[in-house]
């Protein structure tokens, strides 16, 4: 049974709670949510969600977006990477729920997401009385993987206030050679309670995390196709890795005059948004969202923006044709 039919008997009395507001980020976010929502809805019911989306959008304008301080659920991941779709990641998490604690306060670590290239962890920390920590601190970890200590390409996360006491620590860890159909060990040791901010005796955590089934369910697409530009180099994109959660491009990037991106479309033109991206001369990548089952191709349209103005150009002679 689905995690969120369970929830669905959970009685909460909001009104006990005090209502606070909701931080930049996170009215943000939940713009984003709805707006991914409603263009959803337009493409199955063209007429109909033009009227929701102007009386959604509507009431964002003139409302003032408040939240309550309900209690919060195991810190799921699916609030973290799942906002823009309507997708329960549980056959692809490993419930965890080990806690640590030191002389900051208590750390829980409640389920784990490997995805293609990325680790995703999910966590719950109850500072000590009298430690500075807030929804702007953001907790950093390092990782070891069957043993070896990882260097990642890129660091992300999310913090939430649940309560005074008691915060959702989310952490997005992208790896590029992640082994994807094993069963990986990983050491996680949350070693700094912020970026600039060590801490002597870590949170340390040892685990196993099955990968079978994210293999089962993923696609590797070799595109092994070279870019050339007007000024000589050449960018040429590796290959397209699908999974149910996400899906990522890989592609090298020698020289960085011009800022090299991808846009891709499926077959009935609608765009897949992306959520992060890196570019370095060795390996960049861009991470979309999830490509819809229902459909079979897609484009791959790259661009570059010129300096200084950063002007878009696409280049539609270099289009890409991605089967699914």
């Amino acid at each position: 049974m689905s995690l969120y039919n369970d929830l669905n008997d959970v009685n909460v009395e909001v009104d006990e709670y005090e209502e606070i507001q909701l931080t930049e980020f996170e009215k943000k976010k939940w713009e984003k949510r709805i707006l991914a929502k409603v263009k959803k809805q337009k493409n199955k019911q063209k007429k109909k969600a033009g009227a929701i989306a102007l009386i959604v959008l509507t009431s964002i304008t003139i409302s003032t977006v408040t939240a309550a301080h309900v209690p919060y659920v195991a810190g799921l991941i699916e609030e973290y990477i799942g906002s823009h779709q309507e997708k329960d990641f549980t056959p692809y998490k490993t419930a965890i729920g080990e806690t640590a604690e030191n002389e900051y306060g208590k750390w829980t670590l409640n389920e784990v997401l490997v995805d293609s290239g990325r680790l995703l962890l999910s966590s719950t920390f109850e500072p000590n009385k009298g430690v500075k920590f807030d929804y702007q601190t953001h907790p950093t970890t390092t990782v070891r993987m069957n043993g070896v200590q990882l260097l990642p390409e890129l660091h992300g996360g999310q913090t939430i206030k649940n309560s005074d006491s008691s915060f959702t620590v989310f952490n997005e860890i992208e790896f590029r050679d992640m082994p994807v159909g094993d069963q990986i060990s990983f050491h996680i040791a949350y070693d700094h309670l912020h970026f600039d901010r060590p801490v002597e005796t870590p949170w340390v955590f040892d685990i196993n995390v099955p990968t079978e089934q994210l293999a089962i369910n993923s696609q590797t697409i070799e595109i092994d196709y070279s870019i050339p530009l007007d000024n000589g180099h050449v960018v040429y994109v590796d290959k397209m890795i699908t999974t149910p959660v996400s899906t990522i491009l890989y592609f090298e990037w020698p020289e960085q005059e011009y800022h090299v991106g991808f846009t891709l479309t499926s077959e009935s033109g609608e765009e897949v948004s992306w959520d992060t991206r890196s570019g370095n001369p060795e390996s960049s990548f861009i991470r979309f969202h999830p490509l819809d089952d229902d459909a079979e191709s897609y484009q791959l349209l790259p661009y570059i923006e010129m300096k200084p103005n950063y002007e878009i150009k696409e280049l539609t002679e270099h289009i890409i044709e991605i089967r699914h």
